[in-house]
């Protein structure tokens, strides 16, 4: 399946979005031996292929000493290399040889411009959709697919990744990794495959390469080549928001009730141990039942997890409504929060994700972290959130959710997920949200938010919506604007990107602290109504 990121949706692109699948009201809610030999050569032979893989291995601790000193390769700038970056898995044989015909620095840059404005699905307009999906794509593998001598992007399983997106399906057996797609008008992919990895010395090797090569000598749009922007069909129900309700069920198992004394514990004192570090946050919508689904997020540093992954690291927690005697619901058992996919979370980091139907009102919410590697380690936080109230038919905005990627609901699904929806899915898309606010200044600013009930106009019955994005940028004496206003039109779902680099001045000393208003104005009844972010670039 093509996926719209890397794992997203086009970036750089501003979704002016009819109701999605999530968004309606009425709704319900992975040599044999020659004959002949004697022993002595074959003692020979062993030895041979010992040293020939010493050598190998030596060799490859070369390369990754020599990558490491040097730092990653900048393959987005048009050098002489460039062509040997993951641009190659795209470029048609023809640029290939007029590529290598190139001598200065100023033909490459031509030539990069014109490559470009080949795969542009919007000429004429600010941003290359195509172009920014393809770079996130290649972040995303780098991410996911990094071997002992190649970055992800320049692997078999990134060349696959960038060229078809994720698969529509992952399995192993004690052999291969099979990676399945299936035709989709979402993703364009028209026939189905099926690809197998075989493991090497060195990472992962693509067992049928002809078949890919088949597939996407026939469909140049897997290169950019007449691609187009995925086009969100219409719901023929008129209301945004409404989110699928699912009902919590206490999980009785035994791993809860040894957690759940853990949460006694920190939740009666008011915090606990700090030994594992992480943050969280909360993101609200409505819910068809009146009630408001609260999503809860935790974002913990990669290293917390001593190499291991998100298998290193157990959350649970608890949400207790009001006072001491509120109702206690635990969010306990083998996997209360799920982890993010790799390829979709920050480079340093590892994700989380419980969600839960609340009904509006104050809660304290205790979060346990545990250590599984380290026997006895974990962290904990306890805070009060206070959960908004949807259920009124009176204008109204969800939170403004940071997001760390984004793609398609269908793309990927997680453990949680079905037809009305899941964890790190909201309506048409598939959202992982960052609670650490902190970004690198080669990253993307990514926000989501759905309107509800604006009023409309008389003449056409849809909403007239407007939003306001300011900057503001912290120093020495408070919060000061930051570069001019941008206004736009919205619809009742906005998924929106910005490329920091075209953010950011030149010569903008960091780390900076940074604040977002979100400004949406209902241009019929005249009511506004504001949300901020706050995030650091480093």
């Amino acid at each position: 399946m093509v996926r719209i990121f890397g794992p997203g949706a086009p970036v750089g692109v501003h979704y002016r979005t009819a109701p999605g699948a999530f968004d309606a009201r009425d709704r319900g809610r992975y040599n044999p031996r020659p004959s002949g030999m004697t022993s002595r050569p074959i003692d020979a032979e062993v030895k041979m292929t010992f040293r020939i893989a010493v050598l190998l291995s030596g060799l490859a601790l070369a390369i990754t000493l020599v990558g490491a000193a040097t730092g990653p390769h900048d393959w987005k700038a048009p050098d002489k290399d460039w062509a040997k970056g993951p641009v190659r898995w795209i470029m048609s044989d023809e640029e290939e040889k007029e590529f290598k015909k190139l001598r200065t620095d100023e033909e490459r840059a031509a030539f990069a411009t014109a490559f470009w404005e080949k795969r542009d699905p919007t000429p004429g307009t600010a941003n290359n959709e195509y172009r920014l999906i393809f770079w996130q794509r290649v972040e995303g593998a780098d991410r996911a697919y990094k071997d002992i001598i190649r970055e992800g992007s320049l692997t078999d399983l990134g060349r696959v990744f960038i060229l078809l997106g994720p698969p529509m399906s992952m399995r192993k057996d004690s052999r291969y990794t099979y990676w399945a797609y299936e035709p989709s008008e979402v993703s364009g992919i028209t026939e189905s495959m099926e690809f197998s990895f075989a493991p090497v010395d060195t990472g992962v090797l693509l067992r049928s390469p002809k078949v890919l090569e088949s597939y996407v000598a026939a469909h140049p749009e897997t290169r950019g080549i007449g691609w187009r922007l995925p086009q969100i069909v219409p719901e023929p129900a008129g209301e945004v928001a409404a989110a699928p309700v699912k009902e919590h069920v206490e999980d009785t198992s035994p791993e809860s009730q040894r957690q759940i004394p853990i949460l006694d514990a920190v939740a009666a004192k008011g915090s606990g141990p700090t030994d594992v570090p992480f943050q969280v946050v909360e993101d609200y919508y409505a819910a068809a039942d009146g009630t408001t689904l609260t999503v809860i997020t935790i974002e913990v540093p990669r290293e917390a997890a001593h190499g291991s992954g998100s298998q290193a690291l157990l959350a649970f927690g608890r949400l207790q409504a009001g006072g001491e005697a509120g109702k206690v619901m635990n969010l306990t058992g083998d996997l209360p929060f799920v982890p993010a996919p790799e390829s979709g979370v920050p480079p340093g980091s590892l994700v989380y994700q419980a969600r839960r139907n609340l009904k509006p009102g104050t809660y304290t919410r205790t979060i346990v972290l545990e250590d599984k590697v380290v026997k006895g380690q974990m962290g904990s936080l306890v805070a009060a959130i206070s959960v908004p109230d949807f259920s009124a038919r009176t204008f109204a905005i969800s939170s403004l959710t940071l997001l760390a990627s984004f793609g398609r609901q269908d793309a990927d699904l997680g453990p949680d997920e079905g037809a009305s929806g899941g964890l790190y899915s909201m309506g048409s898309f598939r959202l992982v949200p960052r609670a650490a606010p902190t970004l690198q200044q080669t990253d993307t600013l990514a926000f989501y938010y759905q309107v509800y009930n604006p009023t409309p106009e008389q003449a056409t019955g849809k909403p007239n919506l407007e939003s306001t994005y300011s900057f503001f940028l912290k120093d020495a004496t408070g919060w000061k604007p930051f570069r001019k206003p941008a206004v736009k039109p919205v619809g009742q779902v906005e998924l929106y990107e910005i490329d920091l680099k075209t953010l950011l001045r030149p010569d903008q000393p960091l780390p900076v602290d940074f604040r977002m208003e979100a400004k949406v104005t209902d241009k019929v009844s005249g009511q506004s109504l504001s949300r901020e972010l706050f995030f650091t670039v480093r």
